[in-house]
């Protein structure tokens, strides 16, 4: 295997999977190509070039609805499969590896009408559109649960995991994040993180639960760059309230976690096996951060706390009596190690070079 093309885009949930395969394919087989394709105008386009990769990308609509944007759909999925065989032609890739969205669907098309082994990654316990419509044309589909067997022909069907999880196996807590921001990382604290675009209803729940919060733990709010929600807690000596933190390095050191239920995060939870709450977004598409979260909710590896049942009295209550139940966390976080999958990168690996070797 000489050179491998990542179709990944659309949202992190599918661009950080992606890179962390081809960081530790490219640490673990240095001659190995890796090349990238997605959309020229979303994230992928400026992200997976910061991070060192080749990137190739075309302009293709969504799949949505409405007879007018089914056939901009239709036009624009045309154009792009051309624009994918002639890719494919020129980069001659061994194997092209999909991680859904639709800019996977043309790229993968391509590649099986050149004869070019096809893997799919999903990453969430419920599938998406398009892993769902390339199944039949996929040699092999990595998952991440159980009950993606049932989505899938499961024959086809590897559960390896996220290669996210590997990444977050191999990081490391940074003890000075905390210290800069003026918190002891020697004391137990918990981490509250929604995302880059937090979440101005759950952020206003954490804002009125501040001061409900025991004094015995410090608390360290991630907002958000993009939050439209403005705190009214002030920093003081025990809660700091900033837009960003690194999320691998916060889900090593702290005691708890509070967190949205995203693929990568649920990932990294398993990986690192962190003690955690889960709100899964509900504005999510067929509701599949509630299914992750369930996946680890049933096995005892988290907490779920479904955002319309949230308020700031419940979630102070639950935070303040799991910081204080050491038992209840150390139980947390050996469920939450044993559904988590680290040498998934590793393994996708070793199955893209048979599939590779036999195509």
């Amino acid at each position: 295997m000489t050179k491998v093309l990542i179709a990944a885009g659309g949202t992190g949930g599918h661009i950080v999977p992606a890179v962390s395969l081809a960081d530790i394919l490219k640490k673990q087989k240095p001659d190995t190509e890796i090349v990238f394709f997605g959309s020229s105008n979303r994230m992928e386009a400026t992200v997976i070039p910061e991070a060192g990769y080749r990137f190739f990308g075309v302009r293709m609509s969504g799949m949505n609805s409405g007879l007018k944007s089914k056939i901009k759909s239709a036009v624009s999925l045309i154009k792009a499969q051309r624009a994918c065989m002639q890719l494919l032609k020129k980069e001659k890739p061994d194997i092209v590896v999909a991680f859904g969205n639709y800019i996977s669907v043309p790229i993968a098309q391509a590649a099986r009408r050149l004869h070019i082994p096809v893997m799919l990654h999903e990453q969430n316990s419920f599938a998406g559109k398009a892993n769902r419509f390339l199944a039949s044309l996929a040699d092999a589909i990595v998952c991440c649960y159980e009950s993606n067997l049932t989505q899938f022909p499961a024959a086809k069907c590897r559960v390896y995991g996220n290669p996210a999880a590997t990444v977050a196996k191999e990081a490391a807590f940074d003890a000075d994040e905390v210290r800069k921001i003026g918190l002891d990382p020697e004391k137990p604290f918990a981490v509250f993180m929604m995302g880059s675009l937090g979440s101005s209803s759950v952020s206003q729940i954490i804002d009125e639960a501040c001061s409900l919060f025991d004094d015995s733990y410090q608390i360290i709010i991630a907002a958000g760059r993009d939050n439209d929600y403005t705190f009214k807690t002030q920093n003081d000596e025990r809660i700091r309230i900033v837009p960003y933190v690194n999320g691998r390095s916060m889900l090593k050191g702290c005691t708890l976690a509070v967190t949205r239920a995203g693929a990568t995060t649920i990932a990294e939870i398993g990986a690192i096996g962190t003690a955690s709450i889960l709100i899964p977004s509900p504005n999510v598409a067929n509701n599949h951060q509630f299914y992750n979260a369930k996946e680890l909710a049933d096995a005892d590896a988290a907490i779920m706390i479904e955002e319309k049942d949230l308020n700031a009295q419940m979630l102070a209550e639950t935070i303040n009596g799991l910081m204080k139940n050491e038992e209840k966390l150390q139980s947390l976080r050996n469920n939450a190690a044993k559904l988590g999958k680290a040498d998934a990168a590793y393994r996708m690996i070793d199955l893209m070079e048979e599939l590779a070797a036999n195509g």
